[in-house]
């Protein structure tokens, strides 16, 4: 795989593994906030514009949500996820 291409997927797995730590500092989450921004303007060079929509973009917000919510991995639930979750739970008791 060509550099450019690499390195760019690399700090995208970064951010989001960074995102989805268990835990938040307000700097780190800052940080990324910057970040992202030059990850996606890589992406854009690199892939077609057909690549990105709305969904690409909403990665832009996800620091500010993680600092107004907190961690995220309890709010990253689909709504199956959350049935289910919730069947097992009525089940259990």
């Amino acid at each position: 795989m060509q550099k450019d291409i690499c390195d760019a997927l690399l700090q995208l797995g970064s951010f989001f593994r960074q995102l989805c730590s268990k835990s938040l500092k307000l700097d780190v989450l800052e940080k990324l906030e910057e970040q992202i921004i030059f990850v996606l303007c890589k992406l854009e060079m690199i892939f077609p514009p057909a690549f990105f929509d709305i969904v690409v973009h909403l990665a832009v917000h996800l620091p500010q949500q993680a600092r107004l919510g907190g961690p995220v991995q309890y709010r990253w639930m689909f709504f199956i996820e959350r049935y289910v979750l919730i069947r097992i739970l009525l089940f259990v008791l």
